[in-house]
């Protein structure tokens, strides 16, 4: 793609954060953690909301797409896009305002999640969702995403925290969202101009489609599917700020947001507990839930012999006894040290009692439970970077199903992977039944693309069997959206389309995720035509078995990016520049 050397250099005289439009730069961008590649146009990295209005309004005058973006940790391809990125990770990343008394905080939205609960333990308090990437996932990023995380089962997701959303629309109106009751509601529609239009006519669409809300929404708790109409069908308080909740950029952009904060937990600990058969462990996920645990967490023997390896979790992995297929890890909050030890007590005889179960260590806070937990969250990180050209995709990976046929549709959706000659790993949140079942393929391969196509619509149509959603957290993106006027039926799909359309007239905002989306085999970041580029290194890259291969276990979940605590990538720590934290792009060409 051709770098407009005019819109860059008008950026570059109007704001006063960086802006990148060179290769290298555009290259890093054109990638996030998931399986696609679309290079941008240009980078503004704005320093302040000012920067962001220039940049929003240089990109609509020059009918160029405009995409948000924090870390760039998404695992759907919500963050890759041919126009304008706004990354706010570098400067707009600051807590404005914390109210201990009233337990909430205000942000801007390149804050990260961990940088952010580091400043509120001293108050006791925390920002409860939790997802694997925390280290590094920036606030308002987490908000577009409406991201969850390991404790869900306790803390829902982040629309169920958000307070209020200051946004920019792509034609320059600043709204500030927060609840309302109906008498406020109903001012807010006799207000002239966009802010009563968006008022008005969002009630109306609800209005419209309330049964089909009502019906065609999942009803698992972890859904973020769609734009979130569900939120504004038991209540007759609104608060628009949920509808940003999840929308993925394609609305509006962030400025600042208000987010509830919750008390930290005064006593944890965790269950270990080992199975021989990946099903088995499946299985014990109802029976645990009867004892209240703030999360079930599984991972499988790839994952498991994976961390037993790495360098960095080796040390961590004390815990694991024989060679399980799968362990569960099962974590109890509680205000007191004896119940936080006697409900996994009574837990562990249950299941030993169902002869569920080959080993339970139980370990309080401390190093032990922390050693757990580093290799839960290193887990994915771990498994995308497998050795070899396959690699375990996220693509059929987000389902969330009802807890009582979980195992019945995880034997289903193995026998199809099985069908088309593809392994698989998997890990995550049994506790609400998510369970990121990731299939090991090469997309340089023609036939590893037909199979990434059929086995996502073999499973989709289990998705729709067993009243799941097809996203339980990961989003829509480039993955999944193509799917949703199948998954809530052409009326429904009209609404959410109304939706974009009443919020982003011209359709600027990161257009093609949630509606009008590609196909999922479409941009891939590999592909048939993939050639890497030739590199002589006097290093031998023996553990990686190439150099080659060391460049392709770059996974873009971003863990170098991370703020606090760890060795990588104290460059990036220093300058926030996302260059300092990754290997050339040059190594890697796309023809």
């Amino acid at each position: 793609m051709a770098i407009d050397h005019a819109l860059s250099a008008e950026l570059k005289n109007k704001i006063k954060g960086d802006v990148l439009s060179d290769q290298y730069s555009l290259g890093m961008y054109a990638t996030d953690a998931s399986i696609y590649q679309i290079q941008p146009q240009v980078v503004v990295l704005p320093k302040d909301e000012e920067d962001v209005r220039i940049a929003i309004g240089i990109a609509r005058i020059n009918k160029l797409k405009i995409l948000p973006r924090g870390a760039g940790t998404s695992l759907a391809g919500q963050t890759v896009a041919d126009g304008l990125v706004l990354d706010f990770s570098k400067y707009m990343n600051q807590i404005l305002e914390i109210n201990e008394k009233e337990k909430w905080v205000r942000v801007q939205p390149g804050l990260v999640r961990d940088v952010l609960n580091e400043k509120l333990a001293p108050l006791g308090l925390h920002f409860a969702p939790d997802p694997a990437t925390s280290s590094r996932a920036n606030v308002g990023g987490m908000v577009g995403n409406n991201s969850s995380g390991t404790k869900s089962i306790l803390y829902g997701k982040t629309v169920d925290h958000i307070l209020e959303a200051k946004v920019v629309l792509a034609d320059d109106t600043v709204l500030h969202f927060k609840e309302n009751s109906p008498e406020q509601y109903h001012s807010k529609i006799s207000q002239s101009g966009r802010e009563g239009e968006i008022y008005k006519e969002f009630q109306e669409i609800v209005a419209r489609n309330l049964d089909e809300i009502k019906t065609k929404f999942p009803k698992v708790m972890r859904r973020v599917g769609g734009y979130n109409l569900d939120e504004f069908v038991n209540t007759d308080h609104w608060n628009l700020s949920k509808i940003i909740t999840g929308s993925e950029g394609t609305l509006a952009t962030t400025l600042e947001i208000k987010l509830n904060l919750v008390d930290l937990p005064k006593f944890k600990s965790v269950v270990v507990v080992h199975f021989d058969e990946l099903l088995d462990a499946i299985t014990a996920v109802t029976p645990m839930l009867e004892f209240n645990p703030s999360a079930i967490e599984i991972l499988d023997r790839t994952v498991l012999n994976l961390s037993k390896e790495n360098l960095t979790t080796k040390q961590h992995c004390h815990f694991i006894e024989g060679n399980p297929a799968a362990i569960l890890i099962v974590e109890f909050y509680s205000d007191s040290f004896e119940d936080v030890m006697e409900r996994p007590e009574k837990m562990i005889q249950k299941l030993k009692g169902m002869g569920l179960g080959y080993a339970f260590p139980l370990f309080p806070e401390g190093k032990a439970y922390e050693d757990v937990w580093i290799v839960r969250k290193k887990g994915l990180g771990l498994m995308l970077g497998i050795k070899g050209d396959k690699k375990p995709l996220p693509f059929i990976e987000d389902a969330a199903i009802p807890i009582d046929v979980l195992p019945e549709y995880i034997d289903r959706v193995l026998k199809i992977c099985e069908k088309h000659n593809t392994e698989v790993s998997m890990y995550a949140h049994a506790s609400v039944g998510v369970i990121h079942v990731r299939p090991i393929l090469d997309l340089r391969q023609t036939e590893d693309i037909e199979n990434l196509k059929k086995i996502a619509d073999e499973t989709f149509e289990l998705v729709l069997e067993y009243g799941g959603s097809w996203s339980g957290e990961h989003g829509d993106g480039l993955v999944r959206s193509a799917y949703n006027e199948r998954f809530f039926g052409t009326t429904l799909y009209n609404a959410l389309k109304e939706v974009k359309a009443l919020f982003d007239p011209e359709n600027l905002m990161n257009p093609g995720k949630i509606v009008e989306a590609q196909t999922i085999e479409k941009n891939l970041r590999y592909g048939v035509d993939y050639k890497d580029a030739t590199a002589d290194t006097q290093f031998k890259y023996r553990a990686e078995n190439s150099f080659r291969e060391s460049v392709h276990m770059c996974t873009g979940v971003g863990e170098c990016r991370k703020i606090i605590g760890g060795t990588m990538c104290p460059s990036f720590k220093a300058t926030r520049d996302e260059e300092l934290t990754r290997p050339k792009k040059s190594l890697q060409i796309k023809v």
